[in-house]
């Protein structure tokens, strides 16, 4: 029997529509940020680095979404992504996507599952 590597992030509560959290872990032996948020009722996550120029989506707002709630957006260039797929919306970045980061819901609690990943104290 395998036992799954699960990062708990947060009780399920505590990520409302529209919102978002942020995280450290390693991923691929690297301390990478990942953002999870709720969008349409899912909870996505991606490392947080915008494919444009590397920087943190979240870098000069405390928001991830546009105005609208609709679309992701980098607050530093304003490059804009599809928040279900991470595709990238500018032709700045030649249809390239924010990299996805595997989670599961379930208990109440979110946790990532990605098999890239593991707890910074590991």
């Amino acid at each position: 029997m395998s036992i799954k590597r699960r990062i708990r992030v947060c009780p399920s509560d505590a990520l409302a529509e529209g919102h978002h959290v942020g995280i450290e872990v390693k991923y691929d032996d690297a301390v990478q940020a990942v953002v999870l948020f709720r969008y349409q009722g899912r909870v996505f996550a991606y490392l947080n680095r915008c494919v444009h120029m590397g920087r943190p989506l979240d870098a000069e707002s405390t928001s991830i979404f546009d105005d609208n709630g609709e679309h992701l957006r980098c607050s530093v260039h304003g490059v804009v992504y599809d928040p279900a797929s991470g595709e990238c919306g500018s032709t700045l970045c030649g249809g390239q996507k924010l990299r996805p980061v595997r989670l599961i819901e379930e208990d109440g609690s979110i946790y990532i599952t990605d098999k890239r990943t593991r707890a910074i104290d590991e």
